[in-house]
This record gives C-alpha cells, sequence and structure tokens, in this order.
C-alpha cells in the first residue's frame, strides 16, 4: 500500500494526513483478518504485515546544497546521482577523485562521504560493480541536494520553515525502524522476538513457500525461532471460493497496492485499533525491524 509512504513525504511523518492514512490502513488491516476469519482459512493461512523502511521529519533549512561547497564544481563529475534524499553518489572524471573527496569529506558536519572501498561494511552496499567511487549520506533529518534541487511540495510548506518526510538514512536510527506481525500455522503464538534486519525476511518467504532462495545477505537461522511446527495446518472447515488456498499472505505497508477500502470497517476487528472491546488474542508479535 504506496498510500501511507505518499503522505508521510509530502506532509511529514508526524502530520495529521498522515496519522489518517495510518488509520486506514488499520482498518484494511481488521477487514482482512475479519476475512481470513469468516472464510474459515484461519488454520490454514499464515499472514505477515510488514514494510520497507521508516520516515523521518526533514526540514526545508535542513538542505545541504554541494553545488556550494567551496572549491568544489560539478565541471569535476562525470556522474552524479544527487537531489533523491539523504543519499549521493559521484563518479568524478579521470584524476579528479581525490580533489572531489578533499572538498567534500569535511564540507558539512551531517554530511558523511566516502570512497568506495572505504564505505562501511554494516551497510552491506559497497561491494558491487555497479557502485560509484564515491558515496554520500546525510544525517537523519537532512537530505542532499546537488543541480536539481527538487522542491518541497507546497501543501507541506507551512510558516514555520517546511516539512516533509524522508526515508533511506541510517537504519541504525529509530525512526528508520519498521514493524513485523505475522499470525498463522507456521508461526508460535505469543511471542515476542528481538529486533532484526529486515534482509532476513527473503529468506523466511522463501522457507514458508518452499523455494530456492536466490543468493541473498538474509540468514534464516535468525527467524527460525518464531516459527512453529512444521505440521501441515488443517484444510478450510468448508470449500473455498476460488483456486487453492494459499499458504502465506504477506502485507506490505508502503509497497504495493495502490488503494485501501474506503467503506466504513469496523475498529473492533482491527487488531492496531484503540477501540477493541475485549483484549486481542494471544497469537503472532510486534517486533521492531532494521530498515
Amino acid at each position: 500500500m504506496k498510500l501511507p509512504d505518499s503522505a508521510g513525504h509530502k506532509y511529514g511523518p508526524e502530520s495529521t494526513q498522515r496519522k489518517n492514512m495510518i488509520k486506514q490502513v488499520d482498518r484494511t488491516i481488521g477487514y482482512l483478518r475479519q476475512r481470513i476469519r469468516e472464510s474459515g482459512l484461519e488454520s490454514n493461512l499464515s499472514l505477515i504485515i510488514t514494510s520497507d523502511h521508516g520516515m523521518e521529519t526533514v526540514i526545508k533549512t535542513n538542505e545541504i546544497h554541494i553545488q556550494t561547497v567551496a572549491n568544489f564544481t560539478f565541471k569535476d563529475i562525470q556522474f552524479e546521482l544527487l537531489d533523491y534524499g539523504p543519499n549521493g553518489l559521484l563518479v568524478p572524471k579521470e584524476g579528479k577523485l581525490e580533489h572531489v573527496y578533499s572538498v567534500l569529506k569535511n564540507a558539512h558536519p551531517n554530511l558523511h562521504v566516502y570512497k568506495k572501498a572505504d564505505f562501511p561494511r554494516r551497510f552491506r552496499y559497497a561491494n558491487h560493480s555497479r557502485i560509484t567511487p564515491l558515496l554520500l549520506y546525510s544525517d537523519p533529518g537532512y537530505v542532499i541536494h546537488g543541480v536539481r534541487r527538487i522542491p518541497l511540495p507546497l501543501s507541506s510548506c507551512p510558516s514555520r520553515g517546511g516539512i516533509r518526510g524522508e526515508h533511506g538514512f541510517d537504519n541504525e536510527a529509530m525512526a528508520m525502524k519498521t514493524i513485523f506481525r505475522a499470525v498463522g500455522p507456521a508461526f508460535r503464538r505469543g511471542l515476542l522476538v528481538e529486533p532484526f534486519d529486515s534482509v532476513h525476511v527473503y529468506a523466511l518467504l522463501c522457507e514458508l513457500l518452499g523455494i530456492t532462495p536466490e543468493p541473498h545477505d538474509g540468514d534464516l537461522e535468525a527467524l527460525r525461532p518464531m516459527l512453529g511446527s512444521k505440521d501441515p495446518p488443517n484444510p478450510p472447515a468448508g470449500p473455498c471460493p476460488g483456486s487453492r488456498v494459499p499458504r502465506l499472505f504477506a502485507a506490505s505497508w508502503g509497497s504495493s497496492a495502490r488503494d485501501a477500502p474506503r467503506c466504513p470497517l469496523p475498529t473492533s476487528c482491527s487488531p492496531l485499533g484503540t477501540a477493541e472491546p475485549s483484549p486481542p488474542r494471544a497469537e503472532g508479535f510486534w517486533i521492531l525491524t532494521q530498515h
């Protein structure tokens, strides 16, 4: 579901508009779980709810303009990928690498500039042939601008300066954390686990679906403790309309379906709502994951 991401970018993560969108997602999840129950699929269908990143508030004054750095010129740059938030890639022209690196290295207290070989290994990013010789990233709350300055949306520019939301910051920042909830026959009940890196989710999905994974940086063993018995789930109580019953349903809020149901859904069926008349079942878990 892309809309929570769009509202976060346009108005900021703490805005009323984004909070209203989260309520809509809440109702959608409630509707989904209600339909799973009504269809008799609770013992046969595992449900995973997660997202791809968090969101950080960015104000207009926290913009790092590369073109204003002393002794820096884009004439020394063969290729640049900037103006897309807190990250940047640069390919200096032949013989200009050391000069560009030296003038940008200490250009701004909230800007981090690395040669490819020195980029922090924990990001698992710089060891690819397509990564450029110089990499830049900014501290949470700051964005990097190059030649093309992408303006703030007019609707997100209140009198106090201009607010929007961004992601792509250091995944150790709390605002970059996301959520992970899983429920169903594949998972243990009532389990709360420690935060883990989202890179492990791919291995988990492949395990649940019986798919041999492609090479990746994840580790299934990091998430195996959350898995329950490998006994096959019970078949649904009655005939199921449509085709075969899927063994796994994964919902990623922020990256897939464009529109959520707009009908007024009861908050009592929502696992996230605050208006539930009774405590939720001790089933599944919430955790924070690394971006």
